[in-house]
């Protein structure tokens, strides 16, 4: 990459536009920048990265804006650059983002960043630039893919900033990382130790994850256990914790065969008891049933008359039945009747004959007809009225037009001969105008030369002020340049001022060692502090160290309590099912208390119903056998036999009475009876089954009540919940007890890095006050009478701005006095006078081009008045004939309208309008036909209203009532027939069935039957299932038991399995990842892997360095890459980075902190040049043909300068420009191409010596 030009527009500290031509800098090869501080050297180097990149260098970048405050305020920063990179000729044209003024209204707005990039075309023979691209992120791509490097990498290889390199070459390996992993790309690796040290973690967790769930199994096998089993198994559950469970499942199995046992024997006995209690219950039931039979048949007997009762009320209702609609139709006709007198008497006219309404309504029918036929002539007069408003409407137009035209016609002649004369005026002043506008500019170029020959001399004023000024305050600041009474000439104090800049230059150089005075000093601080802090870690992790080993035995002992707690989970949980069991059946016992009252009145009311159907089944069967004669009667057949005496003659058959039952109603009694009996069977059945359970369930809850045993299963469970969350904290406690291990194994490890790095701080201290000594020496000579180097080199600095500023006042005040007598004789006016000729001139020429443009309007106007003049008389003439039509018109359409309305008003009346009068009309013959309609309908509606009354009346005499009110009393609703007919039958079926029960053989030989011992009998069961439920407990415990160890056997196995593979991956993951990140024995440098890396390329950086230091340093001195960590350096992967000196003199290495100013150059310059040679060859061989070196050349003698000179001369060989910047005056002489910046009050400019 090679510079050839470079131009700056309102840029940094440049306000205008300035030009650097590299080409003519660089044909010398070796070229200096030079100017004062401030003035604006490094905006050079940060317009070249802005042209570039789009960004500058460094902190200068986070400015708010880039644009120079001496600018004017519309013009932007601008740089352009054109580079041949790669062999392209590139020009590049950026502008970065400023706030420019509102081209409307006030205030700023922000103008975007703008980049152009072309290429120069050389093979054509035009050479045009041809643009690639405008896009900000395009150029970017672009040119960083030519140049190969980033921003921060173009810095150091093209710019050599020497200041930094100093601190690099004394940094410690964490700063020298910082800065290299900006060059040297080392994500990759980094992201390899990242990597391995998150795997290390995870492998880690996992591993400790998995030992701590095969403890929890262990642990929940003893607990499912309990001490029982566990006493009888001799096994470590630690060493073999496989084995352990195998002989702990054994054990549980052989209690569970044993128990199993037990049960089935217990079992058979139950069985035994149950049923002998279940036959004594059932006959003590049957006696039951039987005593409140004949309770029952007693209560019976007393209901005969309600039964009559209910039966002569039933048969009244269903003749009132019959009777009811003739009633109802009576009461229809009756209401219909009063309406339709009602809605006669409503239309008053109930004396009135319906004819003589008729003859009425007919009357106003005609007139409707007749008055219709006149409705077109009632439309026609509408239409006239009309049209004789719209002719008076045009009449009122046409006379106001009429008035209109005679108004314009009188003033319009006056009007024109006005246009005329304006016409005229003009004119003349249009063709007088170019000698007006002559006039003015000769007065404006008179003022102009007045006002330049005023504005130098109050610049010369000024100037000869500010050289007055400048010259007093630079005596007051340094009298002793005045000592020799000099002149006050330029040359003197441009000499004055390259003296002190000279010793300023020098005293910058020892700057770096007061700063390195500074470092050392923080760094004693440091030092002394760490050091402190390390002696109270030493002292904390001594007090750790005797307090670990109780807290570990302290938690160790608290998990061996807590896991023989846990061990009596299984024992609380049979216990637990035990209360529960008891809790369960006090609840049963309570539901079957109740369920078994409600059984037994099921069982009463299926016993009462059996008894009902019995009972009726006897009636139906005797009744059949009394009219078993009518049923044979009914089969006999004339001619044939009887079937009971033989007889073909029947002479007096028996007659058969309406409700006779036949064998169809003997089985229908049979069947409801044979269901009802059945009912009354399975109601007995689940009374027996219901008592059965209840005594059960009381015998299970050991006759506690609901609340007590509810109680003892809540104490139970809550034991349980508290041993179960003690189980639940089994992990963390041992999680605790590991943690606390590995606490104790860190305090022994830190430890031994504290003692170790205590004798490491203390000998980097005594180094550092050896160095501290040194320093100081050298800046109590230095310094002379100033409290310290750098208030000296500010005061000489000061003193050296005033002395260039004085200088700039004295060149300023010598061109100001020479311009103002070149003009002072060109006019004589004063400015008032020219201003006022000006004025005067400007006056005159806006008169005549006001008047010279109303020139082509004159014109038109008058052509617009002679034409609207001929348009106006033609006008007037044809409104004259429109206006005396328009009278005829409105004449004839008012006689018109007269004729007409006569006609309407005789048809109306007295009404408003002829249809209001048909509307009147309709509305009476409407009426009147209502009204007749109205007396016709209630003469039917009386005579219907009487017929019905009389064929009610007949109904009800026939039905055997007295009266039709009779009838209606005896009507009974259904509900109150349903009521009647249920509560009859219901009487009629308990009586039957009562009689039936009483009659069962089963019920009356219970009766015979001694009463059963009930009590003895449920005791024996009673013993017998609390018996069968122990041992039912007991093996059901001993089941679960199994069961759940072998879950948790299972479990254990998975977990010891899982857990293997993982201590072995977890042991490889850590010594992969110590040995990554430099922190393993095995890595005796304490080197990282990125360190590594970036090791190798500071080694090569480094033998690139040793090829020109050695020529600088006159053979002395050589860099060594060290790979050993530094004393200074804060972790413990710090290694890999190290640099240190060879001194050939000596023989012995040195730390680089040691070397003088001069030597620290000199070896930070040869790092320097090193670092471009690797970079470059890094971002793929990229040639940089235009270098920047930046300061530091006033530290060296004149040897050391010619020998750092030749090697930046070495640096041209292929045609490389390098542009040294300096203060040094004598590189003034010895690098006659320069680049000159100078600065003032109105910002900074450029000047190039080639």
């Amino acid at each position: 990459m090679r510079l050839h030009r470079l131009r700056i527009s309102a840029f940094g500290s440049f306000p205008g536009v300035e030009e650097v031509d590299f080409d003519a800098l660089g044909a010398a090869g070796l070229f200096l920048i030079h100017g004062p501080t401030g003035a604006g050297k490094t905006t050079v180097l940060d317009a070249v990265c802005c042209a570039l990149y789009g960004v500058v260098p460094g902190l200068r970048n986070s400015a708010r804006t880039l644009r120079c405050d001496h600018a004017p305020p519309n013009r932007g920063p601008e740089v352009l650059l054109e580079a041949t990179i790669r062999g392209r000729r590139l020009r590049i044209r950026r502008s970065p983002a400023w706030l420019r003024p509102k081209l409307r209204g006030q205030g700023m707005v922000t103008e975007n960043a703008k980049v152009i990039v072309e290429e120069l075309n050389e093979k054509e023979l035009k050479g045009d630039w041809a643009g690639l691209t405008t896009r900000i992120d395009e150029a970017g791509d672009l040119i960083g893919g030519l140049l190969g490097m980033n921003l921060d990498q173009f810095a150091q290889v093209a710019m050599l900033p020497q200041g930094e390199f100093a601190r690099f070459l004394r940094a410690d390996g964490d700063d020298r990382r910082k800065l290299l992993e900006r060059l040297f790309s080392v994500r990759l690796f980094t992201g390899v130790e990242k990597w391995l040290a998150d795997h290390r973690r995870e492998t880690g967790r996992t591993e400790e994850s998995l030992r701590a769930q095969v403890h929890a199994a262990v642990n929940q096998m003893r607990g499912a256990a309990g001490s029982a089993l566990l006493a009888e198994t001799t096994l470590d559950s630690d060493s073999d914790p496989l084995g352990w469970s195998a002989a702990l499942l054994a054990v549980a199995d052989s209690a569970a065969r044993d128990s199993a046992q037990a049960c089935t024997a217990s079992e058979t006995t139950l069985d035994s008891a149950r049923a002998r209690y279940d036959q004594a219950r059932a006959l003590a039931e049957r006696r039951h049933r039987h005593a409140d039979a004949v309770l029952r048949h007693d209560e019976l007997e007393s209901t005969a008359e309600e039964r009559a009762d209910l039966e002569t009320l039933l048969a009244e209702a269903a003749a009132a039945d019959r009777v009811l609609p003739l009633i109802l139709q009576h009461d229809q006709r009756t209401a219909l009747a009063r309406a339709a007198i009602a809605q006669a008497e409503a239309v008053q006219v109930a004396d009135v004959a319906p004819e003589e309404l008729a003859v009425l309504e007919q009357d106003r029918r005609d007139e409707i007809a007749r008055l219709n036929q006149l409705e077109p002539e009632d439309a026609r007069l509408t239409l006239l009225r009309t049209d004789r408003t719209e002719a008076a409407r045009e009449l009122l137009s046409l006379e106001k037009t009429e008035h209109e035209i005679n108004d314009r016609l009188a003033v319009l002649p006056d009007d024109l001969q006005e246009a005329e004369l304006r016409r005229t005026a003009s004119h003349h002043a249009a063709t007088t105008l170019p000698l007006a506008e002559s006039a003015h500019e000769a007065a404006e170029s008179t003022l102009n030369k007045v006002r330049h020959r005023d504005s130098l001399a109050r610049s010369l004023t000024q100037a000869q002020a500010s050289q007055r000024a400048l010259l007093l305050a630079l005596e007051q600041a340094a009298p002793h340049l005045f000592l020799d009474q000099e002149p006050f000439s330029e040359s003197t104090l441009a000499r004055w001022e390259r003296r002190c800049r000279e010793e300023a230059a020098r005293l910058q150089e020892l700057g770096s060692e007061e700063a390195r005075l500074g470092v050392v000093r923080d760094g004693l601080r440091s030092l002394r502090s760490e050091v402190e802090r390390f002696g109270r870690a030493e002292v904390e992790v001594g007090a750790r160290m005797a307090e670990l080993p109780g807290e570990f035995a302290a938690a160790a002992a608290e998990l061996g309590e807590l896991r023989s707690r846990v061990a009596e989970i299984p024992a609380v949980e049979a216990r637990c099912l035990t209360a529960r069991g008891r809790f369960d059946a006090a609840l049963r016992r309570e539901e079957l208390a109740d369920e078994l009252a409600e059984a037994e009145e099921v069982r009463r009311a299926a016993t009462d119903e059996a008894q009902v159907m019995l009972d009726r089944l006897l009636a139906v069967r005797q009744a059949r056998i009394d009219g078993m004669a009518a049923e044979l009667a009914a089969s006999l057949v004339a001619g044939e036999a009887c079937a009971v005496c033989g007889s073909e003659a029947h002479p007096a058959p028996a007659e058969s009475f309406a409700d006779a039952p036949g064998a169809e109603d003997e089985e229908a009694a049979q069947a409801d009876s044979d269901g009802a009996q059945s009912a009354r069977e399975a109601a007995e059945s689940r009374v027996a089954a219901v008592a059965s359970r209840l005594e059960s369930a009381a015998d299970q809850a050991d006759g506690l009540p609901v609340g007590d045993a509810e109680a003892a299963w809540t104490a139970e469970e809550d034991m349980l919940s508290g041993l179960r969350a003690l189980a639940a904290t089994e992990a963390d406690l041992a999680a605790r007890v590991e943690t606390s291990r590995g606490e104790l194994e860190s305090a022994r490890e830190r430890a031994g890095e504290v003692r170790r790095a205590l004798a490491e701080l203390r000998a980097e201290e005594a180094a550092l006050l050896g160095e501290q000594d040194r320093i100081v020496a050298r800046l109590d000579e230095a310094r002379g009478d100033d409290a310290s180097v750098a208030e000296r080199r500010t005061r000489i600095v000061s003193e050296a701005d005033l002395i260039s500023s004085a200088a700039d006042a004295v060149a300023g005040a010598a061109n100001a006095q020479a311009a103002y007598d070149a003009v002072r004789d060109t006019v004589d006016l004063t400015e008032e006078d020219a201003v006022r000729a000006r004025t005067d001139a400007g006056l005159e020429l806006a008169r005549l081009r006001m008047t010279a443009a109303r020139e082509p309007a004159d014109v038109r106007e008058v052509s617009q008045l002679t034409a609207e003049l001929a348009d106006l008389e033609n006008r007037a003439r044809q409104n004259a004939i429109d206006l005396a039509s328009a009278r005829t018109r409105a004449e004839q359409l008012a006689a018109d309208e007269n004729r007409l309305a006569e006609i309407i008003e005789a048809a109306c009346g007295d009404d408003p309008a002829l249809a209001a009068r048909m509307s009147r009309l309709a509305i009476e013959a409407d009426r009147l036909r209502a009204a007749s309609a109205a007396l016709r309908s209630a003469a039917s509606a009386e005579a219907e209203r009487e017929t019905a009354h009389e064929a009610a009346v007949r109904a009800a005499l026939d039905a055997g009532f007295r009266s039709v009110e009779d009838a209606r009393a005896a009507v009974r609703t259904g509900a109150e027939r349903t009521t009647m007919t249920d509560r009859l039958n219901a009487l009629r079926d308990e009586h039957a069935a009562i009689t039936a029960l009483l009659s069962d053989p089963e019920l009356l030989a219970a009766a015979a039957e001694p009463p059963p011992d009930l009590a003895r009998l449920a005791e024996e069961r009673d013993q017998a299932e609390h018996e069968h439920e122990d041992r039912t407990s007991t093996r059901d415990q001993a089941r679960h038991r199994h069961d759940h160890l072998t879950a948790l056997a299972a479990d254990l196995a998975t977990a010891v399995k899982r857990r293997v593979p993982a201590e072995a991956a977890h042991l490889l993951a850590r010594r992969m990842a110590e040995l990554a990140n430099g922190t393993s024995t095995d890595n005796q440098w304490d080197m990282a892997l990125s360190a590594y890396v970036l090791g190798e390329r500071l080694r090569q950086v480094v033998d690139a360095a040793n090829d020109r230091l050695t020529h600088m340093s006159g053979g002395r001195y050589l860099l060594q890459y060290d790979k050993r960590r530094s004393a200074a350096s804060r972790t413990r992967s710090g290694g890999g980075l190290g640099l240190r000196v060879l001194d050939a003199w000596t023989g012995i290495d040195r730390d680089p902190a040691t070397l003088s100013g001069g030597e620290s150059f000199i070896t930070s310059l040869a790092l320097a040049l090193g670092l471009a040679d690797v970079v470059t060859a890094e971002a793929g061989g990229t040639e940089i043909g235009t270098l920047f070196v930046d300061e530091g050349f006033g530290t060296l003698d004149e040897e050391t300068l010619d020998d750092v000179l030749d090697i930046l001369d070495s640096l041209r060989q292929g045609g490389r420009a390098v542009g040294v910047i300096s203060h040094v005056p004598e590189l003034r002489t010895r690098i006659p191409t320069q680049l000159h910046v100078r600065k003032s009050r109105t910002g900074s400019t450029l000047t190039t010596h080639a």
